[in-house]
């Protein structure tokens, strides 16, 4: 998702700055410290640096050794960091501030950030990013918080990240962000062998799922994720695959293999799911793509015999995410076909395939960590197109209906002649003795008996909606009676209630909207002689207006400077002279996120006034304006009114 900030006259020029994506769903924004006019005006910040003490390398070489088929690509490092104990406070002039942490693993690959206290208040804003800016995550706003209040942020891409909060004066030390943990991603070389994860790390013989071999199975695709699972002992990858119920109402159960957390902790509250992780088309493409993610699962069943892991997502999938939710067969016959779906080494999504029947493995199999799993407990395939790699494991194994028959185990890994074993979805659906040992109480929870189920299609979402406040940037009050436009293919407009808010719903998906405000009532409401009195004093260099949006509102004539002619037209308009300030309005209106440049001088860059979104596909909240209203210096108007 992108949003623009649209500065003056936004009906009429639209002289924005584009607001980078995000790998999850987030609101987008631009860190205030990367922003250039803001370094210009802050001048040289030195930001101190947290070094992260190095991990125990040789530990996770023999966790590693231990788990072959399922190594760490990260270690943790356990910490304690707060607002209060670590970081530095940066002030804003106008009473919003921003607290930034540069933390540094010397050696890492990347570095991710779990917190065990997270709480964003509304209006707060949360990035984390590399020192350049290459790689910017968030904006993470209010949407984020959890009822664990845990959460996680990362990877960012090499040995130093920072962390950005903003915190708006009315919110001021309502924030939480306690980090217990940092996770130092580990390259290749650090643990002698090929632990390299992620885009464009799996080997060439793999095969996109978009290429001409993936083509009708572009259904089953989009239920695929890939899946990062947070261990108490580090970080790996897995797959996985949504799966639907006999109730077909979309319950949000994810499908990978028991051994991706078997012999480790699980911490399910910060596990990762990657939607629509892929290449378009065929080709690798030269650029990470994007995916959409949920974090957080909670496990409902598992059983190490047939190898399945049932977790259930912490919330539902958006209907914007356009998924599908991959039917079963849990009949004992093997298919005549198998496809398998997965992101080895947690690249994009790949595709392999046996074109032959597959059969029951009849004899028990020794895994590489000691785990025995008996006999008819698997698939057995050898593959005519693509692979396999670490990272794949939980991927579903479809039949040539696109229903799951399983989900990979492991095999003998390679580009010729490959073989695969996936846990068999008949014997995990009843050999288990309780609901937490077998998939049918989930996925048949009224028990019809179903031997076999097609997907699961979400209705594809009606129409989007935007909603925000508009208030004022002092006291946080709403503005009321204000009249917030919503330009797309039509233009609508609706006014705010005695709070300030307001809400714009079944929107078209996947248009562009540009949202502003205007308010032309009430030109006198807080303009007084005091006023005069204030600004003529800032003129004089006397007392000067200690706030930006003061220094705006005295601004009465727009000239982006305050002179002697704006007290003229402000007593013409208390003596009723004229019948409106000249190229003002009674109100202006600024989006709450925008941070002044150089708050003694608000006017030092264009003020935006308006948001834009090209191509919208996701609902929007927190959408907030503040409200100014023009010749009143000391915030003495009645916003009600």
């Amino acid at each position: 998702m992108k949003k623009l900030l649209v500065h003056a006259g936004f009906l009429f020029l639209l002289s924005a700055f584009s607001l980078p994506l995000s790998a999850q769903i987030t609101s987008g924004g631009q860190p205030v410290f990367l922003d250039d006019q803001f370094q210009m005006a802050r001048g040289p910040i030195e930001l101190s640096e947290y070094q992260l003490p190095s991990p125990d390398l040789e530990k996770y070489r023999l966790l590693n050794e231990q788990h072959p088929d399922n190594p760490l690509g990260a270690a943790p490092v356990k910490v304690s960091l707060n607002l209060e104990n670590a970081g530095q406070w940066l002030e804003l002039g106008n009473g919003d501030r921003l607290w930034l942490l540069k933390v540094k693993g010397v050696g890492a690959k990347g570095l991710a950030i779990l917190y065990d206290d997270f709480y964003l208040p509304p209006g707060g804003k949360l990035f984390m990013y590399d020192p350049e800016g290459r790689e910017i995550l968030g904006a993470y706003d209010a949407r984020h918080n959890k009822d664990s209040r845990r959460f996680v942020t990362g990877f960012v891409e090499g040995e130093t990240a920072i962390l950005e909060y903003y915190e708006p004066k009315f919110q001021r030390g309502k924030g939480s962000l306690s980090i217990f943990r940092i996770d130092y991603a580990l390259s290749s070389d650090m643990l002698n062998r090929g632990a390299g994860f992620g885009f464009g790390e799996s080997d060439s013989c793999q095969v996109n799922v978009n290429c001409p071999i993936g083509s009708i199975w572009q259904d089953e695709k989009r239920g695929v994720c890939r899946v990062r699972m947070v261990l108490e002992e580090g970080m790996g990858w897995c797959s996985g695959s949504l799966v639907n119920n006999a109730n077909n109402d979309g319950t949000p159960y994810v499908l990978s293999g028991f051994h991706c957390q078997d012999g480790f902790t699980p911490l399910y509250d910060f596990w990762r799911f990657d939607f629509h992780y892929e290449g378009e088309p065929c080709e690798n493409p030269a650029q990470e793509p994007g995916y959409l993610s949920i974090i957080g699962c909670e496990q409902r069943a598992g059983r190490q015999e047939s190898d399945f892991l049932l977790v259930e997502l912490s919330i539902p999938v958006p209907l914007s995410f356009n998924v599908h939710f991959n039917g079963w067969n849990r009949t004992a016959t093997p298919p005549s076909m198998g496809i398998l779906i997965h992101h080895p080494k947690g690249d994009i999504k790949k595709i392999s395939m046996d074109d032959d029947p597959l059969v029951v493995h009849p004899n028990s199999i020794t895994w590489s960590n000691g785990v025995i799993t008996p006999a008819n407990h698997h698939l057995k395939a050898i593959l005519d197109t693509g692979s396999f790699q670490p990272g794949s494991s939980g991927g579903p194994l479809f039949n040539s209906n696109g229903q799951i028959v399983g989900q990979l185990h492991g095999g003998f890994e390679g580009c010729e002649q490959v073989t695969i074993f996936s846990g068999r979805f008949h014997m995990s659906w009843d050999a288990g003795a309780t609901p937490a040992e077998r998939l049918r109480d989930w996925l048949d929870p009224d028990n019809t008996g179903l031997m076999s189920l097609e997907g699961f299609q979400p209705p594809a979402p009606t129409g989007i909606s935007i909603s925000g406040r508009v208030k004022t940037s002092y006291n946080n009050k709403g503005v009321a009676g204000v009249t917030v436009v919503c330009i797309g293919a039509d233009t609508l407009t609706t006014l705010t209630d005695t709070t300030g808010t307001y809400i714009f719903e079944e929107l078209p998906i996947g248009e562009d909207f540009l949202i502003g405000c205007s308010k032309t009532s009430g030109l006198v409401n807080g303009v007084t002689t005091l006023d005069l009195v204030s600004i003529k004093k800032h003129i004089l260099l006397i007392d000067l207006l200690d706030n930006p949006y003061k220094v705006i509102a005295s601004d009465a004539n727009r000239t982006n400077i305050v002179t002697t002619l704006d007290m003229v037209d402000i007593t013409k308009m208390i003596l009723g002279v004229v019948p409106g300030f000249p190229n003002n309005t009674s109100w202006r209106f600024i989006p709450s996120e925008y941070v002044f440049p150089d708050p003694n001088n608000p006017f030092s860059s264009p003020i935006p006034n308006a948001y834009a979104f090209p191509n919208l596909v996701f609902d929007i909240l927190y959408l907030d304006f503040y409200g100014v209203k023009v010749g009143d210096s000391n915030f003495s108007a009645n916003p009600y009114d």
